[in-house]
């Protein structure tokens, strides 16, 4: 079989065929998106804890509104310093290390907001809130570096998909359990998760890549072996570790960024993903999703809505990366802001004629004519939000996390990353915090009707800034925004990239002809 043959029978194989082989990156993968899975369940938390608190013949705490929205929105103003603080310890202490420390944190937190209730301690509630908010923002960066530095070129970009899906898979056990618990009990039951991250990434192992920024060359060469498979041959994939490890040997600075448009360029457009995703409305409506549903005049019950809300999400971010492989990141997208545009549109509309109808009732009422029922179309927010939800889960939920990955240089992936991630972060709390105002304000016919808004402009923005990355190379990728020709040491990583394709694997099995992973 030659060259071109081998090629082109490696490019359509499945991902997973060779599960022996696949099997330790999976499990390292599964590993450390469950740091993310811990993020969701912080944000799953309010949607069923926060109509409990308000309730004031709740047996001890009670808060009144406005401590109620600080409460929702404290986790994404926390994480916005734990996205920044996380970057030395990362760095320091290795991916698998830090992974494996936060769960601390998120568990303490946990537990000091379930204790609140027993002490009647406000305070101490929110201690906690900020504890496992600090965590939301250190669990980004190195649960997305570890999956990406431990995965093969060939299932990396499914591997890398499991951080969205389980920050879902946590909003959905929190939508569960809030559902049938009280809220300081979820505290304690949720709490114990994190439990799970600890104990799993002190079994894993630590990248090669960060190994070998280390000088720990046996160490690298022995955990590549492990998430390779004993038989193997990484040789080739060490190499260009090494090459790589030494190519990114420079003075890299946050000041070089702002002076280099090959850098700025795709910092600019994942930013502005960032706002585009959050200006959605997406993160307001699951951190109150119970109250929403229930504003929104539905008929079904809110914690049931919420639910059905949290499996949607579940399964179309799973079923995303397939879709962006096969369309590409434009089409998604695009496709994704004009559904989320209708759908949202549909709810607003729903809600303006719903509150117009009710006031029309009480004209009739004194006049005792009969009226229409409206409350018989309580479906509909939930169909209007499920679709919003799909439409989210394919395109504007997994795509721009992929972005970030595919337009940063390699040597400025960390810099670049931090800065986006805080930055969405920042949007999220502004979208969280001003939510509960704006809707009393404006009233959510209106509120809806803006993040439609918003939604049709990310189309526009998509369709005219937003290169396609779909089966490029990162050369490719840099070339687009006007990176400068690499030296001798990249050119020469270029090269045993493209010979990787081309390594056997020594099985004793003399049929074994490429390589399946």
């Amino acid at each position: 079989m030659d060259d071109m043959a081998i090629a082109k029978t490696k490019k359509n194989l499945p991902p997973f065929k060779n599960w022996p082989k696949v099997a330790p990156q999976i499990m390292c993968a599964t590993s450390a998106s469950w740091a993310m899975l811990c993020a969701g369940l912080v944000r799953g938390w309010s949607s069923s804890a926060i109509p409990q608190l308000t309730v004031q013949n709740n047996e001890t705490l009670y808060l009144e509104q406005e401590e109620a929205v600080w409460l929702t929105s404290m986790p994404p103003l926390c994480a916005i310093f734990g996205s920044v603080l996380i970057a030395f310890p990362m760095e320091m202490y290795g991916r698998r290390l830090t992974l494996a420390t936060i769960s601390i944190p998120y568990i303490v937190g946990f537990y000091l907001m379930g204790l609140s209730y027993y002490i009647n301690s406000t305070i101490l509630l929110f201690v906690g809130r900020i504890a496992t908010g600090l965590m939301i923002g250190a669990s980004m960066l190195p649960s997305q570096i570890y999956v990406s530095e431990c995965s093969s070129p060939r299932v990396r970009g499914a591997l890398g998909s499991f951080t969205s899906t389980f920050i879902s898979i946590g909003i959905l056990i929190a939508y569960i359990i809030g559902a049938v618990v009280e809220w300081h009990i979820m505290c304690f039951l949720i709490g114990s998760l994190p439990i799970v991250l600890g104990v799993t990434m002190m079994l894993m192992p630590e990248t090669p890549p960060w190994l070998f920024s280390r000088n720990h060359e046996t160490q690298a060469k022995d955990a590549l072996h492990r998430l390779r498979g004993k038989y193997t041959n990484i040789e080739v994939e060490f190499q260009r570790i090494k090459t790589n490890a030494s190519s990114q040997l420079n003075n890299s600075s946050y000041a070089k960024i702002l002076t280099s448009g090959h850098l700025m360029k795709p910092l600019l457009i994942t930013m502005a993903l960032m706002f585009f995703q959050q200006s959605s409305g997406i993160t307001a409506i699951l951190f109150y999703s119970a109250s929403v549903f229930q504003d929104a005049g539905s008929s079904l019950d809110r914690f049931l809505s919420s639910i059905i809300i949290g499996v949607v999400q579940v399964v179309f971010t799973g079923l995303s990366v397939l879709l962006v492989d096969r369309f590409g990141r434009r089409v998604l997208l695009m496709v994704s802001g004009v559904l989320m545009a209708v759908s949202l549109g549909g709810l607003s509309a729903f809600i303006y004629v719903k509150n117009a109808w009710e006031e029309l009732f009480e004209v009739d009422k004194s006049t005792g004519a009969e009226s229409f029922d409206i409350s018989s179309l309580g479906w509909i927010p939930l169909l209007c939000l499920i679709s919003f939800m799909i439409a989210y889960s394919i395109g504007f939920g997994a795509v721009p996390p992929l972005i970030m990955g595919e337009v940063f240089p390699l040597e400025y992936r960390h810099r670049l990353g931090t800065i986006s991630s805080a930055f969405s972060l920042a949007c999220t709390f502004i979208v969280v915090q001003t939510f509960p105002e704006m809707s009393a304000s404006l009233g959510l016919s209106c509120v809806y009707g803006i993040y439609a808004a918003w939604s049709l402009v990310a189309v526009l923005f998509v369709a005219f800034f937003l290169p396609e990355t779909k089966g490029k190379t990162l050369e490719e990728i840099n070339e687009i925004f006007g990176q400068p020709s690499v030296n001798e040491i990249t050119s020469s990583a270029d090269k045993l990239d493209g010979s990787e394709e081309d390594s056997q694997v020594h099985d004793p099995k003399p049929n074994c002809k490429i390589d399946s992973i």
